[in-house]
């Protein structure tokens, strides 16, 4: 039962289009292109503005990773912007407190997107960084308008930033979370990207600002040294890719988590598609928890602790996973921390036809601001195992395996659809309906990203196994999946969680859909 949907048309365009969940990031990356700018420099200069105009979302202490389809050369490229453990940063540190904290220095591993955006430019891109900066310099220093929805963002980080007086001095400038329509102003942020536009990464990596993140790391009793900067390095490589009913999907290698996406695709392929919604949303899930339980059991950091992806997503480890779905009954959902969607996702296309599909985030929201810079830091320690026998176990220099995943879908060689959504570990999970909506239904983009969602794990625990359906599933789906054994739990029309951005990519026209469920999303094209 799908009552009110969908709701809202798609966007076309035929030359270029960047779709987001902010209209100022939008529109600056919109400029580049009409200015001559490729889909690099758009996705650059829009991200940049996100990490001003949504924060808590991704900033300079965050990470990012992107997929790149060059028109030219026809091929796709990976980029993974994720950093890694501080040197410092050993189990045996971690262990007395039985955990690895929420937020705080501890929980901050090395910031990765200023140097992916600098190699990102210099491979892809036709402007120099700096110049796809001004946009963001410009809202950090003369401040934006907070929305309803980015001031109620503000204020659920209000307790742990208070603990933190150079955040609060940022966020809460009169001692308490500002209201919509407050200017936000940053002019520390706006200094360290004036930094950057006149050095470089270098300046963030091995200058001034590194000098400065380390200063404020030892003040706050953190682990960074001036070397964990200076040996951070980008890792461009191939996407990994995997067949599902004639289309090629594409997507992030390890660290990132994606390939479940991939492997639970391939469980999907194994089996007949199935027409009665309860019947297809428990394929979904059961091979999402095959694909999650994959995951943990064998995926950490290539350097560290290589994995045999081909293998992974075979059509013959899908056929022998399918075969342990019992079409009648759930089985437990293995057990994995989330934590908040703090992440944003936009993707662009240019007239050339080059692609890019662009994620970063700070994780789940650290409370951090490192002394006078500006930079918020991300928590992605916390996506590390303190178990010994995990292949994500923490260790120094070691990236931890990453939520953050994007994807595209190709036809004959060239990409045909781009998408990607926020979400923590759900991001798998909303992908993964997405790309069957899109190829087992054959909806249009705008009706995918629409279509009723699941998504696994409680609304603030993951533990629960809880199953969070959507209302306009309606009754009998609910209770047919609830028959199963699913620990099935009800939530509002659009209660889902995520913010998808696609595009569809044709040769005469682009179409755009963005996700209703966020507020807003920023679709726009020429």
């Amino acid at each position: 039962m799908d009552r009110g949907w969908p709701v809202q048309e798609a966007r076309r365009a035929p030359h270029g289009m960047i779709a987001s969940v902010n209209p100022l990031a939008s529109a600056a990356g919109l400029r580049v292109l009409r200015d001559g700018g490729n889909a690099m420099d758009a996705a650059i200069a829009a991200g940049a503005v996100l990490t001003v105009v949504e924060p808590w979302s991704g900033q300079l202490g965050g990470d990012a990773f992107m997929l790149v389809a060059s028109a030219d050369s026809r091929t796709v490229t990976a980029i993974n912007g994720s950093g890694a453990a501080p040197q410092h940063c050993t189990i045996d540190r971690y262990l007395p407190l039985g955990r690895i904290p929420e937020y705080g220095w501890l929980a901050a591993s090395v910031p990765g997107i200023v140097d992916a955006w600098q190699i990102a430019v210099e491979r892809f891109g036709t402007r120099p960084l700096g110049t796809l900066l001004a946009d963001a310099i410009t809202y950090a220093e003369a401040g934006f308008p907070l929305t309803a929805r980015q001031a109620r963002n503000n204020a659920a980080m209000a307790t742990i930033a208070a603990e933190f007086p150079d955040t609060a001095a940022v966020f809460f400038p009169d001692g308490r979370p500002p209201g919509a329509g407050f200017r936000l102003r940053q002019p520390d942020l706006a200094r360290t990207l004036r930094t950057i536009q006149a050095e470089g990464a270098a300046a963030f990596y091995r200058g001034s600002i590194a000098r400065a993140i380390v200063a404020a790391s030892d003040r706050g009793g953190g682990l960074f040294a001036e070397r964990d900067l200076a040996e951070h390095r980008t890792d461009v490589l191939e996407p990994i890719q995997a067949t599902y009913r004639g289309w090629t999907v594409l997507e992030q290698p390890p660290v990132s988590q994606g390939l479940i996406v991939l492997i639970a695709l391939k469980i999907l392929e194994a089996l007949d598609p199935a027409s009665d919604p309860a019947d297809r949303v428990h394929l979904q899930v059961e091979a999402h928890k095959l694909a999650l339980t994959e995951r943990l059991t064998h995926v950490g950091d290539p350097a560290f602790s290589p994995t045999v992806v081909e293998h992974m997503i075979s059509a013959e480890r899908g056929h022998a996973l399918a075969r342990r779905i019992d079409p009648s009954h759930a089985v437990a959902l293995p057990h994995e921390p989330v934590g908040h969607p703090d992440t944003t996702y936009l993707c662009v296309v240019d007239e050339a036809r080059n692609v890019v599909s662009y994620i970063h985030s700070l994780y789940a929201g650290n409370g951090v601001v490192a002394g006078n810079t500006g930079i918020l830091l991300n928590n992605r320690m916390g996506c590390f195992s303190l178990d010994p026998d995990s292949p994500n176990r923490l260790a120094p220099g070691k990236r931890p395996v990453h939520t953050l995943n994007s994807w595209m879908l190709l036809q004959n060689g060239l990409p045909r659809v781009v998408g990607g959504t926020p979400g923590s570990f759900w991001q798998v999970q909303t992908n993964l309906q997405l790309i069957s909506n899109l190829i087992d239904l054959g909806m249009p983009l705008q009706a995918a990203i629409d279509a009723p969602r699941w998504t696994m794990g409680g609304q603030t625990s993951w533990s629960d196994s809880s199953l969070n359906l959507e209302a306009r599933f309606g009754e009998t789906v609910l209770r047919s999946l609830r028959e199963r054994g699913h620990s099935v739990e009800p939530i509002g029309d659009w209660a889902a969680g995520g913010a998808a951005q696609a595009i569809r990519i044709e040769d005469e026209m682009l179409t755009g859909g963005g996700d209703p469920r966020p507020g807003t999303s920023s679709v726009i094209g020429y």
